[in-house]
């Protein structure tokens, strides 16, 4: 009897992982603003301020949608969606951008600097990255972070 139960239990397992594996998968959701939309700049500046993002109703006044699925419209094999922050000189004004970007699968995540922009434009920082709302703490805060976690850890731990 146990065996039996065993052998259906594997089967059901199988069966799930078979039609979870086929699921669409999950879409990436990076943040979307920009320092130079009226009512943004407090918010999607060089530094991100998720406390200061204002209510919906004024979002809404000013057509501002601060968080974007990235979806690929064209379902290439090649593509996939990232998570953009740029920072840049435009016309002597300094302009943070974060948004949903594709690059090319083969494509190093650190290419982003070295795409051409337009001939007013001087880009002082890109960075691309794959995990929702990512573009919201800059890489340099992420890693000093992760860095840190493991000596709290082993502090911690031997007490």
């Amino acid at each position: 009897m146990q065996k039996d139960l065993k052998i259906v239990l594997g089967g059901i397992c199988l069966i799930l992982a078979v039609h979870f594996s086929k699921a669409e998968p999950k879409q990436l959701e990076c943040w979307h603003c920009s320092s130079e939309t009226v009512g943004a700049e407090d918010f999607c500046g060089v530094s991100f301020d998720e406390d200061s993002i204002p209510d919906p109703e004024v979002r809404k006044e000013h057509n501002i949608n601060v968080l974007r699925n990235c979806s690929s419209t064209t379902n290439s094999e090649h593509e996939r969606a990232v998570c953009r922050k740029t920072v840049e000189e435009i016309n002597g004004k300094t302009v943070t951008k974060r948004f949903c970007y594709y690059t090319n699968k083969s494509d190093s995540m650190d290419r982003c600097m070295e795409e051409p922009t337009e001939k007013n434009v001087v880009r002082t920082f890109c960075q691309d990255c794959q995990t929702d709302h990512c573009n919201g703490v800059g890489k340099q805060l992420a890693t000093w972070l992760s860095q840190l976690l493991p000596l709290f850890l082993a502090n911690y731990m031997r007490f």
